[in-house]
């Protein structure tokens, strides 16, 4: 008697086992725009400043150009510098939400 009743369970639970596929486990990729850092900044092509020809003017004029181009390129490497750090931490926060 137990060992019929013990078959007519283990039917049932060997179809129940059966019916289960094998669980597969991914590791999740990181969202593909926090993967990429904008390109660095291209350092100005500054003009020479013309000390030899003493006209005062013209040193200040170009002197003040190089000194315009120097702080957007300065700008412009802040920006991407912030623009990888934002990304790197969007990248441990989202890592952090994985269990």
């Amino acid at each position: 008697m137990l060992g019929k009743l013990r078959l007519a369970l283990m039917i049932p639970l060997a179809m129940a086992c059966a019916a289960c596929g094998t669980v597969r486990v991914e590791t999740p990729k990181p969202p593909a725009h926090l993967l990429n850092c904008a390109d660095d900044a291209t350092p100005p092509d500054l003009a020479p400043v013309p000390w030899a020809l003493g006209n005062l003017t013209e040193i200040q004029r170009v002197q003040a150009e190089r000194d315009r181009q120097t702080f957007e390129y300065i700008l412009a490497e802040r920006s991407a510098g912030g623009d990888c750090r934002s990304k790197v931490k969007g990248v441990r926060a989202w890592a952090e939400t994985l269990p």
